[in-house]
């Protein structure tokens, strides 16, 4: 089970002077579930930051007349901003010093041309509290809590999630489940409780809590 929405109400910023630019990580960012604010030079990002804080900016190197290098070090110099993880958009021909980066706490770089995927999943990590560039991970997720109900809707188990993709998850949960029985599971996330159909394929157990396998149905 794997969320379509990773950065869902998460308020990001992208700094770009490229109108093409923008529109595409918009539109990557807000599939992902994002609120997309954009501005197209350094002085507008530093008006739009006053009147709106974004939780993460995409900010652009290259730009003319403020270069991103002049906007980071404007935003750092704010109470109010400084503390704004920021991400660069860097091209072959930047030549960024990652000295400079690094003394600013530049959280991670991203390179043009873009794949969209990484950008969305570097600002995930990076949402969570990663600073790639820094070689820093995010603190470890709480265990989302899962509940597991019969085709009726019955209560069966409750417990949480250890790991789930898209054919199917591990759960630790307080009793065990006939495996071959077919049941619905429930799993509350930050951006909502998400249901999936499956099958139960194997049950262990570990002292007094019980590991189960699904097998999510079509």
């Amino acid at each position: 089970m794997t969320s379509n929405t990773p950065l869902a109400s998460r308020r990001i910023l992208i700094v770009d002077d490229q109108p093409s630019i923008r529109e595409v990580l918009r539109t990557a960012l807000s599939d992902a579930g994002a609120e997309v604010l954009d501005a197209d030079g350094g002085a507008a990002a530093l008006d739009m930051v006053k009147i709106v804080v974004p939780e993460l900016i995409l900010l652009d190197l290259a730009m003319p007349g403020m270069t991103g290098w002049q906007v980071l070090e404007a935003l750092r110099a704010s109470p109010d901003t400084r503390e704004i993880p920021v991400i660069l958009q860097t091209s072959s021909g930047d030549f960024p010093s990652f000295e400079q980066a690094r003394r600013q706490g530049v959280a991670a770089f991203i390179s043009k041309p873009f794949r969209l995927g990484d950008v969305v999943e570097t600002c995930r990590r990076t949402l969570q509290g990663a600073r790639p560039f820094l070689g820093q991970e995010a603190a470890p997720s709480a265990p989302l809590p899962a509940q597991v109900r019969d085709a009726g809707g019955q209560l069966m188990a409750v417990g949480r999630l250890i790991e789930a993709d898209a054919g199917g998850a591990q759960l630790e949960m307080d009793r065990a489940i006939t495996p071959g029985e077919a049941v619905v599971l429930t799993v509350q996330r930050p951006e909502g409780s998400q249901t999936q159909r499956a099958e139960v394929r194997w049950v262990t157990r570990e002292d007094t809590r019980f590991i189960l396998g699904l097998r999510f149905k079509k």
